[in-house]
């Protein structure tokens, strides 16, 4: 009786908004309009006049208002507001700090060696130190990367801490989520942790075999609402897996059949990953921790982590190799971009060449500005993009931008048209490098939270990037102005307003 009581209630509610809209909807709409106008204008004179964001932003959020007034008020409502106003709970500043603070005043590694010059500089930037003691091994491919990372997850013995922007419950997925129940069951701590957004298909019933064997689980910035979504632009990118806290991978690779090239729409899935074993562990780590506490949200979430027994236990590698790196990681919160800051930094160091590979280049003002100059300057500067695309206004936003490359003397490649190129790559003069999960574009830079790791020396991980960069050459088309030439209007047209969005997508 109860139920049909209420059907009825709201079918009359429905047939007396039907009965208003029918004898008001003009009126209803005029006025809907104008309110829609006003916010969208009031929106711009607060863009140009109060916001700080960078103008290449400022002005693509300004054309999504005019050109889509509707939409573009929506949008900018729940997406577009500045990420520096985000307040944050007295818990998550207190824990995230306690956890970085406390970490960057552990005893530095010393091994008697002078760090390079280059990584001072970015430490300056980043309060990030480079540190020595570290065995750094380029992983290829999903046919390299998922074989080191599933051997070492089976191996661990305390903790496995794991973090991804895209986690898909495919037949990868399976293999690894079961692994760690397996480990959890054996009694080693496992954290999981995923982007709510990029891993929006996970679902509870692939989630439901971890929560039983006691696995702890966070989805990073869970978007359960229309207020929540004003997250949703501001993503974290970042693929951590950091196990017993001496072995660490990071990289392009998301957790998926195709980061294995095993899905119809690429014939192959060019990436990179990197395995990390020694001193630069602790800065994965922190890393990691630094986002959970983050999701944690209450008072000493990160106290376990940081008292005597838990630095030993979580921060405390031992000496691997010989090797240098320098873990940077950042976000949209972050007063400084040291992510894209410490890039340039690393470019402007260049003597003789620069090479990049990203599947999305979309670089802001200041960045286009630097590798201009640095290729106008009769530095090598090459450039790796992809010849197919994954998604269609990344893709013609990336070709908006070869013409100002080739005009300044760069040289840039399209991948071959059946595959897809994700890896995140740059090395420089053949002997310094960086290789993680940012990708050369306005998103990584300034909405994402992204992580690289800077390499200093022509040590093995850097021989390989170069091999790897000369193979990836070979299988690429060279870009001429003559194909600038030779493009249709109407593709002209897709590149330049996918380039004037993109910005804010």
């Amino acid at each position: 009786m109860k139920k049909r009581f209420q059907l009825i209630i709201i079918i009359a509610l429905v047939l007396f908004m039907g009965f208003v809209l029918r004898q008001w909807s003009e009126w209803i709409l005029y006025t809907a309009g104008f309110i829609v106008e006003l916010i969208g204008v009031v929106i711009v004179i607060r863009l140009l006049f109060w916001d700080k964001r960078n103008t290449t932003s400022k002005v693509a959020w300004m054309a999504a208002v005019f050109i889509l007034p509707v939409l573009g008020v929506f949008l900018y409502l729940f997406f577009g507001r500045n990420p520096q106003n985000r307040i944050f709970t007295h818990n998550q500043t207190n824990e995230m700090h306690k956890i970085a603070s406390t970490i960057h005043r552990l005893p530095p590694y010393e091994d008697g060696k002078k760090p390079p010059h280059l990584s001072k500089r970015i430490q300056h930037l980043t309060e990030i130190n480079p540190v020595n003691g570290n065995k750094l091994t380029l992983l290829t491919n999903g046919e390299e990367t998922f074989p080191a990372i599933i051997e070492a997850l089976k191996k661990a013995q305390n903790h496995i801490h794991i973090q991804y922007y895209i986690y898909k419950s495919d037949a990868i997925g399976q293999e690894i989520r079961d692994i760690l129940i397996e480990r959890a069951n054996a009694g080693v701590e496992v954290r999981f942790m995923y982007d709510d957004w990029g891993s929006a298909k996970l679902s509870e019933h692939f989630l439901e075999p971890m929560h039983k064997a006691g696995i702890k689980i966070h989805a990073f910035d869970p978007i359960r609402s229309l207020w929540v979504a004003r997250t949703a632009n501001l993503r974290n990118h970042r693929k951590i897996i950091v196990i017993d806290g001496e072995i660490g991978f990071t990289g392009g690779l998301n957790i998926g059949e195709e980061y294995r090239s095993n899905t119809p729409d690429f014939v192959v899935w060019r990436d990179t990953h990197i395995q990390v074993e020694g001193m630069a562990v602790i800065e994965l780590q922190e890393s990691f921790l630094v986002d959970w506490v983050y999701m944690e949200n209450k008072a000493g979430a990160a106290d376990g982590f940081i008292s005597e027994a838990g630095i030993g236990q979580y921060f405390s590698p031992k000496p691997a190799g010989n090797e240098w790196a320098q873990v940077v990681y950042g976000g949209p919160y972050d007063k400084e971009k040291y992510v894209r800051d410490a890039i340039l930094d690393l470019m402007d160091s260049a003597k003789e060449s620069v090479w990049i590979t990203s599947p999305y280049f979309v670089p802001d003002e200041e960045a286009l500005a630097v590798i201009r100059r640095v290729a106008l300057s009769g530095i090598d500067v090459r450039i790796i993009l992809p010849g197919k695309g994954d998604r269609g206004i990344s893709f013609n936003g990336s070709n908006s931008n070869i013409e100002t490359m080739l005009d300044a003397g760069a040289k840039v490649y399209a991948y071959r048209d059946d595959s897809f190129v994700h890896a995140k790559l740059l090395l420089i003069d053949g002997e310094r490098g960086a290789v993680g999960t940012a990708n050369f574009d306005i998103r990584s830079f300034r909405l994402n939270h992204e992580l690289m790791i800077f390499l200093y020396e022509r040590d093995q991980a850097i021989v390989k990037m170069e091999r790897d960069f000369e193979a990836d050459f070979k299988v690429s088309k060279l870009y001429t102005m003559e194909d600038i030439r030779k493009k249709s209007w109407y593709v002209k047209m897709k590149e330049n307003l996918s380039s004037l969005l993109s910005p804010i997508l």
